[in-house]
């Protein structure tokens, strides 16, 4: 009826303030309703000395963005206030607007209906071409939102006196040209306590001086891998927290810097015979020797493709290995003794992060690094005396079977966010979104204040 008469007559009231026109335009894709005070100066008191003597000091108007009851026509709400003078102080101060947002020109209906928006998942860029409100006022709403909800998750979690017993730390990228940023978790719930620019010491050393150590004072181990800033850190600052080495950050670097570094080795040194061999075939003359050599060409060709198609079958368990896979594995593995060492080596590697007896754990990570220094494998020398120095780090791992598995797993959902958004200019509201995001998804918010 409203779109189809622009002669209807409205009454709406809230507050002192009270609407009884609209405007449409000729177009009929934007309406505004108008309000305008209808206070009187015996109700307000002074904001600054609190003294009820004040006048009028003059009348301003200001247009809201409101969230629109009909679909394809923006809706906004032009508000004429007061400006109060107080005959006492002398001070000037507005009349309270009871359905403005504080941080935007926009209603309260309007911020719940962006929030409602951005918790769902969109990007603030898109929130804005859908209802309208200017980026920076939503990036405050938005932030707003998070602060309310990290303190009502902080008041809960001290009301029940919960502390968390196992943390894990570790930094992801956060903008192109290797800048990171370094990120403590609670491996209990999940959640990220704190995120700071940067991986070097001194970035790290910000969370020991800015969280509140009481609440981390029933920490018995932390994970993490083995970057040498993290370990010296918590050495420091919490003595008497076990550091307990990432498996899958091992696993990996064994993966990359021994069986990589081998594998690739024979495979060139195949790649190399198979060169010789061409120059050698080139210049022959005698047919059967010249057969010999062409098919030996054939055949370290094929050892050297083999070699290199192998990566995955050799850094998977082998348990895990289909029949056929493995079958060709075997025969890679039969013909280049290094890498078969250190096959074995990467084997047994996995099974000692199963051993749940630090005493058995000790033995056989001893045993471990002395058979690979022995080896006279340069690669798994070199691997086996950079880690044998974090040799109680990799004990601790039998008495607390942590690891920064969760961790990199938040990585995924900060690369989408990330994606969403495409990228953020604000830090600070990208590391508070990213706590934000790991507020356990069952909870209720405690209500503010």
């Amino acid at each position: 009826m409203l779109l189809a008469h622009n002669n209807t007559k409205i009454q709406i009231a809230c507050q002192q303030y009270i609407c009884n026109e609209f405007e449409l335009n000729s177009f009929k894709t934007v309406i505004k309703f108008v309000f305008r005070s209808q206070n009187n100066t015996e109700k307000e008191c002074c904001k600054y000395c609190g003294n009820n003597e004040v006048e009028v000091h003059d009348n301003y108007t200001t247009e809201l963005i409101d969230m629109p009851i009909w679909v394809g026509i923006r809706q906004f709400i032009s508000v004429t206030f007061h400006k109060y003078k107080c005959l006492s102080c002398g001070k000037v101060f507005n009349e309270d607007i009871c359905f403005k947002d504080p941080d935007a020109r926009i209603t309260t209906r309007a911020a719940d209906w962006a929030q409602s928006l951005l918790k769902h998942g969109l990007c603030i860029s898109s929130v804005s071409e859908i209802t309208g409100i200017n980026w920076k006022a939503l990036n405050l709403i938005h932030k707003r939102v998070m602060d309310s909800a990290l303190e009502s998750r902080a008041r809960y979690l001290k009301a029940i006196g919960y502390k968390p017993q196992y943390l894990a730390v570790d930094e992801f990228a956060i903008h192109k040209g290797q800048k990171y940023a370094t990120c403590v978790m609670d491996l209990e719930t999940g959640e990220v306590l704190w995120v700071g620019k940067g991986r070097a010491t001194a970035d790290f050393r910000k969370f020991f001086e800015e969280y509140d150590m009481d609440y981390l004072s029933e920490v018995k181990a932390f994970a993490m891998d083995m970057n040498a800033s993290y370990n010296k850190l918590v050495e420091e600052y919490m003595p008497d927290v076990e550091i307990v080495y990432d498996r899958y950050h091992m696993q990996a670097q064994f993966g990359k810097e021994v069986l990589g570094v081998v594998r690739l080795e024979e495979a060139r040194r195949h790649k190399d015979r198979a060169e010789d061999i061409k120059e050698l075939y080139d210049y022959e003359t005698e047919p059967e020797l010249k057969r010999r050599q062409k098919q030996n060409y054939k055949e370290e060709r094929k050892k050297y493709s083999m070699l290199k198609s192998s990566r995955w079958s050799i850094l998977i368990n082998g348990d895990k290995l289909p029949e056929q896979k493995r079958s060709a594995l075997d025969k890679i593995l039969e013909e280049h003794n290094d890498l078969a060492v250190c096959y074995a080596m990467k084997e047994e590697l996995c099974r000692l992060f199963d051993i749940r007896d630090p005493e058995e754990a000790r033995i056989a990570w001893t045993a471990w690094f002395e058979a690979a220094k022995e080896s006279g494998i340069s690669a798994l020398v070199r691997f086996a005396n950079l880690k044998e120095k974090r040799l109680e780090g990799l004990i601790s791992h039998a008495l607390h079977p942590i690891s920064t598995g969760k961790l990199e797993g938040l990585n995924n959902k900060i690369k989408v966010a990330k994606r969403i958004g495409y990228g953020y200019r604000d830090d600070e509201y990208f590391f508070t979104l990213v706590r934000y995001m790991t507020i356990p998804s069952n909870y209720v918010l405690m209500p503010t204040r």
